[in-house]
C-alpha cells in the first residue's frame, strides 16, 4: 500500500510478475478493510499514508485476532519501525525489486 500511485503500480507489477496475487489500497483504512475481507498473507505499507498511517494500520492488524498473524512490512524513506511496534520487517525507499522479492520470500517461509 502506498499513496504514490506510480510506486504502487510498479510494486504490484513486480510482485505479480513473481507469481504473487496483489491487492492494492491507497490509504490505511481501505487496506484494513481489504485485509478483513480477503485472505491476505503479507501487508506492505508506507508510513506516510492518508486516513490511517502505516504504523496505525500495523497496530490495528496486530490487535485484530483474525489478522494478527499477518506480517506487516514498513516501506518508507523516512520512518523506521519503533522497538516494540507490530512491524515485522522494513524496507527503506528507494529499494530494489530483488530486495523486495527476497523479503517477501523470507516472510512467506516463516509463515509456512
Amino acid at each position: 500500500m502506498d499513496d504514490d500511485q506510480r510506486l504502487l503500480e510498479a510494486t504490484a507489477a513486480l510482485l505479480e510478475s513473481a507469481g504473487h496475487t496483489v491487492t492494492c489500497a491507497g490509504d490505511g483504512e481501505l487496506a484494513l478493510r481489504l485485509a478483513r475481507a480477503d485472505r491476505i498473507d503479507i501487508v506492505l505499507t508506507d508510513y506516510m499514508m492518508p486516513v490511517m498511517d502505516g504504523l496505525q494500520l500495523a497496530r490495528a492488524i496486530g490487535l485484530d485476532p483474525v489478522l494478527s498473524a499477518i506480517p506487516v512490512v514498513l516501506v518508507s524513506a523516512v520512518a523506521t519501525p519503533l522497538v516494540g511496534s507490530p512491524i515485522r520487517a522494513s524496507l527503506r525507499k528507494p529499494f530494489t525489486g530483488a530486495s523486495l522479492l527476497e523479503l517477501i520470500a523470507r516472510l512467506a517461509l516463516r509463515r509456512s
